[in-house]
């Protein structure tokens, strides 16, 4: 399997910094139950959704049609702010709706073997907002994949296990992580969806073919 580590803690580093502030523990609805009325899920609908499914997907797609090809290649087939195009790695920054999103590429001796795809949770829309996007990808890959490699939920704090409808929360405040992996034909995909003060959902791919097969 191709290391990412170097790539990995790049990522860690400008994703809190470039995607945009970060929400406060204070800041957060959930550690202080919204009134009856408010609807902060209502946003969180099928076709949203399905948006955030197809851009992930599209990134994927993307690098599996690219491994192997170098980072000049890649810079003529995607276009956006780059935020970083040094020591093996292309990144760039965009937006979806008010979320920021991360697009990461590694090149291992000039050649694509790796690929993150990020988004930040800005804004809290909804407190179950990104489980529901998760849950979505998750979907589409094991549609396309099968049943993943490795599936896991874990708590490392139960104080929100009680109350589903606040399980977002518990992601957002580092007490709940969700993950699933695939082991496919090119490499490897992984799914995440963590958090410390701010949701982070992240697909990661990759290869697992020799460099020289492109």
């Amino acid at each position: 399997m191709v290391q990412c580590l170097p790539f990995l803690l790049s990522l860690a580093v400008i994703v809190p910094i470039a995607i945009g502030p970060t929400i406060a523990l204070a800041d957060v609805p959930a550690l202080a139950p919204p009134p009856p009325s408010a609807s902060f899920d209502d946003v969180d609908d099928i076709t949203v959704q399905a948006e955030v499914t197809q851009q992930a997907l599209a990134f994927l797609t993307r690098l599996q049609r690219h491994w192997g090809e170098s980072a000049d290649r890649v810079r003529t087939l995607i276009a956006g702010t780059i935020e970083r195009d040094q020591e093996g790695t292309l990144i760039y920054l965009r937006n979806f709706r008010d979320h920021g999103v991360l697009e990461g590429y590694q090149f291992r001796k000039g050649s694509l073997t790796c690929g993150r795809y990020v988004m930040v949770q800005r804004p809290l829309n909804g407190l179950n907002e990104f489980i529901g996007y998760y849950a979505s990808l998750k979907g589409a890959l094991h549609s396309k994949y099968g049943d993943p490699e490795f599936d896991r939920v874990v708590w490392d704090n139960d104080l929100y296990r009680p109350l589903p409808d606040y399980w977002g929360v518990a992601v957002m405040i580092g007490h709940l992580r969700f993950h699933a992996s695939w082991n496919t034909v090119d490499g490897t995909i992984a799914l995440e969806l963590t958090g410390n003060r701010h949701s982070r959902l992240s697909l990661e791919s990759c290869t697992t073919r020799d460099e020289a097969q492109t």
